[in-house]
């Protein structure tokens, strides 16, 4: 999930030499979008990043990772809701399979 400056080339941002900051929408040429804040050109604080083939994770951010609350969706439909860390499902959650056919909920460790 994570995207930084290190790709941010492919997105329509701010000119060239600024950071993203703020709240806004960000279009990446992947077809992939960030709607949320931003911080020093990286994902900060609440957001929703969709990827172009439909995956969409939706919550907290910290240096552009994934980090604190937040639900990943995929497009199989399997659905994560729980503790983020440094991109990886960590904490306590909820995980979802095959349409809620199957879950497990606990402790997840580096995801």
């Amino acid at each position: 999930m994570k995207t930084n400056e290190a790709n941010a080339k492919d997105a329509a941002g701010p000119p060239k030499g600024t950071q993203w900051r703020g709240f806004g929408t960000i279009m990446f040429a992947s077809g992939a979008k960030y709607q949320g804040q931003t911080e020093n050109g990286l994902f900060e604080g609440k957001g929703r990043m969709t990827h172009s083939n439909g995956d969409m994770y939706q919550g907290d951010w910290k240096n552009g990772r994934a980090e604190g609350y937040g639900v990943f969706c995929d497009n199989k439909g399997s659905m994560y809701e729980g503790q983020w860390k440094n991109d990886k499902q960590t904490g306590h959650g909820i995980e979802l399979w095959e349409y809620n056919a199957n879950r497990y909920e606990g402790i997840f460790v580096d995801g």
